[in-house]
């Protein structure tokens, strides 16, 4: 039988915490690497017959039909201070805020879990920056830095006020 008195000791190891994840995809436009949370991916298609939109602004593409839905297609580059493109081998297609739209990318590279402390957000002055200025960390939202590189976060809400989609 066991003595009651005998001190018993155990090691407790403690367990690592998981850190929090976000999923990203990672695509290039003119040779950077970008990124959007997969919350708002809806897919990734190869372009398509983009038909052109009379009146619309340069940026706008054109749009396309996609499984029966009109959805606009939109080169973000200049926006981000990049020369207009010559023609986009993929297109991700966003959801986000009730609004459905395709930008066209460079290539897609992959979809990726980053540990949040990866991610660092961008300084509050950059949102306050001016419109005119020919800068394009207005629309990032962070920068993720990876093994072998760094990506910027988009910042949506403010890639839609500049492209006017809204």
């Amino acid at each position: 039988m066991a003595d009651i008195d005998t001190d018993v000791t155990a090691e407790v190891v403690p367990q690592p915490i998981a850190e929090e994840e976000v999923r990203i995809c990672l695509f290039s436009i003119s040779g950077d690497t970008y990124a959007v949370t997969v919350d708002i991916l809806v897919e990734i298609i190869i372009p398509q017959k983009i038909f052109s939109v009379p009146t619309t602004p340069s940026h706008v593409v054109g749009v396309i039909n996609l499984r029966g839905n009109i959805v606009p297609i939109v080169d973000i580059r200049p926006a981000l201070s990049l020369p207009v493109s010559v023609g986009a081998n993929q297109i991700a297609i966003i959801r986000y805020n009730q609004m459905i739209f395709g930008i066209l990318v460079d290539t897609v590279a992959e979809v990726i879990s980053v540990p949040l402390s990866s991610v660092t957000p961008l300084p509050a002055e950059v949102a306050v920056q001016d419109e005119g200025a020919k800068n394009r960390s207005r629309y990032l939202k962070a920068v993720i830095q990876r093994q072998n590189g760094v990506a910027a976060l988009l910042n949506i809400d403010r890639l839609l006020e500049a492209i006017r989609l809204t």
